[in-house]
């Protein structure tokens, strides 16, 4: 089988598919984002780079709030159904070409929309799919309403409860060799960054030194 032919693949199933936190959303964002500039000849912007950042959290900026926070929905439904976020998206792009705004508008939808196949590719990893929210409310949780409480301290446990529930699995994770490779993903799509010209650092900086008084960018 698959899964025992690949050590890390062999782990996953053992242990579960792990979460994508926002550090790994940014990275696969990142990576998407930056092969399709460099095949059209480009790299990517500070401001690109940015809106790509923003983004890449948007889904989950949108729905853990209404979850975690207001017990409204399930957590990871709203803005991570395709139901939403292909409208949604046509119409960042209007907003933006209305204001000549449309390479913005694309970084912003790339990491939008990479956000969601991110969220998957872990079950399917272990030969569990889990893509319901990406059909969500046509297709419901499996075994579960979509009304229902959602996996950990649940829906209204507050958003510092949630997430020390969810980086209690991380930091165990990174000591395993699903761990090892990882960390050298990330090192890889950071050196990518880094090749690239580190852009959106200096914007980053120089609203920062606006905001502080400083300008060390």
């Amino acid at each position: 089988m698959v899964l025992e032919a690949v050590p890390v693949l062999g782990v996953l199933a053992a242990t579960g598919a792990p979460d994508v936190f926002p550090w790994g959303h940014v990275a696969v964002g990142y990576l998407c984002y930056s092969l399709l500039m460099h095949l059209r000849g480009r790299t990517p912007t500070g401001a690109a780079t940015v809106a790509l950042v923003v983004g890449t959290q948007f889904a989950d900026l949108v729905d853990k709030p209404l979850s975690w926070s207001f017990d409204l929905l399930p957590a990871g439904v709203l803005a991570h159904s395709l139901f939403f976020a292909v409208p949604f998206s046509v119409l960042v792009f209007a907003v933006a070409r209305r204001f000549s705004h449309t390479e913005l508008a694309g970084a912003f939808v790339v990491g939008y929309l990479s956000h969601l196949p991110a969220d998957v590719l872990p079950s399917l990893a272990i030969g569990d799919p889990s893509y319901w929210p990406l059909f969500w409310p046509v297709m419901a949780r499996p075994g579960a309403d979509v009304s229902d409480p959602i996996v950990g301290p649940g829906a209204g446990a507050g958003l510092l409860e949630n997430a020390a529930y969810y980086m209690s699995d991380f930091l165990p994770m990174l000591f395993s060799p699903v761990g090892v490779a990882y960390v050298l993903a990330m090192a890889g799509i950071f050196a990518l960054w880094l090749y690239d010209g580190h852009p959106g650092i200096g914007l980053v900086g120089r609203a920062i030194g606006r905001i502080t008084g400083r300008s060390s960018y």
